[in-house]
């Protein structure tokens, strides 16, 4: 099997020196064929496409429910 270019090597992890250097105090890794944090992918909760999916659904009950509003408030 021939060998890929994105393969991590075993002397490319962090060794015992580097996490007792670095701890918790370790920047991100903003290396996108990492497993790392990658700064833009993740920002946060809300992202534009979320608010455009919540927005579509607010539309799709309201209009599925003022018939149904409309009909008991008229009896």
């Amino acid at each position: 099997m021939p060998r890929r270019d994105d393969w991590i090597d075993d002397d490319e992890y962090p060794d015992a020196r580097d996490m007792r250097e670095l701890g918790d105090d370790a920047p991100y890794d903003d290396d996108p064929l990492t497993i790392g944090r990658v700064k833009g992918v993740n920002d946060g909760r809300w992202s534009r496409s979320r608010i455009i999916l919540v927005v579509c659904a607010l539309i799709l009950l309201a209009v599925l429910a003022i018939p149904l509003l409309s009909r008991l408030g008229g009896r």
